[in-house]
Formats: structure tokens, C-alpha cells, sequence
């Protein structure tokens, strides 16, 4: 592990909310979070390797900007499905909730409305390295 990296992770504020967290912990969120769907038992365990980088976010505030989404809308339960995603460009609050808009590697924009998608955060080297050293903390 890269001390240097590990000092600056430990430094970012940014990084304050997963102090009390392991990839354990965040693996058992997302489970949780996709227990939900009722999805099928293949497609969840699909989504859990899909999603393994990744941190359920609810919160505007815990949204980063620039930071790389995957999405699942719930609008229509029988048509449930994990996007490619697509990178933050913009949050919106709006008379009818937060948008979260997103420009994708093909140059597409969504705009995507909180309280119908499930949003899963990749997380950054920084936060990465954090988890690594809080992991071995753990044990």
C-alpha cells in the first residue's frame, strides 16, 4: 500500500463518511439496497460483480461531481436494470426532486431523478486505498 496515497486519502474531507465503513460493510449495503428489487438470485449475484467498485449513494450531498454512477430506475418494477452509467455533470433540485444529470463516454446526457433510480458510486483510487487500509484495520 502507497503510504503517501494513504496520508492523502486520510487528509480528504471527501472521505469522512466512509471512515466507519469496510468493503464488507459496503458489499452488505448494496446487497441490501438490491435485495429490494426482488430481482432474480442470478441477476443479483450479476449485479454484486458488476457493482463490486461501486457504494449505494442516497444522499444528494454524498453525489461527487465528475465521479463515474451506474443506475437502476425503479419506475417500472417489471423492468428492472443496471445501466452502463455515466459521469456526474450536474445536480438539480427541482420543484419535484434532484436530478442528477450525467454525460456518458458517447456523449449522451441523462438526466436521471433520484427518488426513482437506486444509485451505485464508483469509488475513486483515494477512497479505494482508504477502504484497503480500514479492511486490514478491521481484522
Amino acid at each position: 500500500m502507497d503510504i503517501e496515497e494513504l496520508l492523502k486519502a486520510l487528509d480528504n474531507e471527501e472521505n469522512s463518511k466512509l471512515m466507519n465503513m469496510t468493503t464488507q460493510k459496503i458489499k452488505q449495503l448494496n446487497l441490501e439496497v438490491l435485495k429490494q428489487t426482488h430481482l432474480p438470485k442470478e441477476t443479483l449475484i450479476e449485479y454484486m460483480k458488476k457493482l463490486k467498485a461501486y457504494i449505494y449513494v442516497e444522499e444528494m450531498q454524498d453525489i461527487k461531481f465528475g465521479s463515474f454512477i451506474r443506475w437502476i430506475s425503479i419506475k417500472d418494477p417489471e423492468n428492472l436494470y443496471l445501466t452502463n452509467g455515466a459521469i456526474v455533470s450536474e445536480i438539480k433540485v427541482e420543484n419535484n426532486g434532484v436530478h442528477v444529470i450525467c454525460k456518458s463516454f458517447s456523449k449522451k446526457y441523462y438526466n436521471i431523478h433520484m427518488d426513482e433510480c437506486l444509485i451505485f458510486q464508483k469509488l475513486s483510487n483515494q477512497e479505494q486505498v482508504l477502504l484497503s487500509a480500514l479492511d486490514h484495520l478491521a481484522k
